[in-house]
């Protein structure tokens, strides 16, 4: 092992330990969680050697690898209530010299969610993020299974020409996707 790569992994890990974090916990709230999802990314990059990409090269795979990271810690534990309710978490954090713009998740939600008509939406918080049968949605709203599905057919419509009206959503789409099980 080398002392050259020894300190380079170190710099490394140094400079984007503490953005990594931020970007871990707008997906999980328990920042114990974060950190060990953190530090088993660094252990990988490690062992799988890819210490040795080139800086913006290692920057991109790592924030992807850490997105991927925590998606596959909330489907493994099946604890959507852990995706953290402070608002300030819920950005995508980006190295500041890359000047990227910041996407406020429950924002954009919300704004896709009052597109929708508001039996339409109340159908679909139900369903999506309260995580109730359509039969028990139609008992409690008195109406039937099929028109339960009716009104998610028609938020899923409104999600997709949302995302398609707002290219700058690409990583909002696998947020509905996974989180929602759209």
């Amino acid at each position: 092992m080398s002392e050259k790569r020894k300190e380079q992994f170190k710099v490394r890990f140094k400079k984007y330990y503490p953005m990594l974090c931020k970007i871990a916990n707008g997906y999980i709230a328990d920042q114990d969680d974060c950190e060990d999802i953190v530090q088993t990314l660094f252990i990988n990059v490690w062992d799988k050697q890819k210490d040795a990409l080139p800086e913006e090269e290692m920057l991109a795979y790592m924030k992807v690898a850490i997105r991927n990271n925590c998606l596959t810690f909330l489907n493994n534990n099946k604890t959507y209530e852990k995706v953290s309710h402070d608002e300030s978490s819920l950005h995508l954090i980006a190295d500041d010299s890359e000047n990227l713009p910041t996407i406020d998740y429950r924002q954009m939600l919300e704004n896709v969610l009052q597109e929708m008509p508001p039996k339409c939406r109340e159908v679909f918080r139900m369903s999506k993020l309260q995580r109730m049968k359509y039969k028990e949605i139609a008992s409690r709203l008195n109406i039937s299974e099929k028109t339960v599905e009716n009104h998610i057919g028609k938020a899923i419509k409104i999600i997709r020409a949302y995302i398609a009206a707002n290219p700058i959503i690409t990583t909002i789409t696998l947020f509905i996707l996974i989180v929602l099980n759209l």
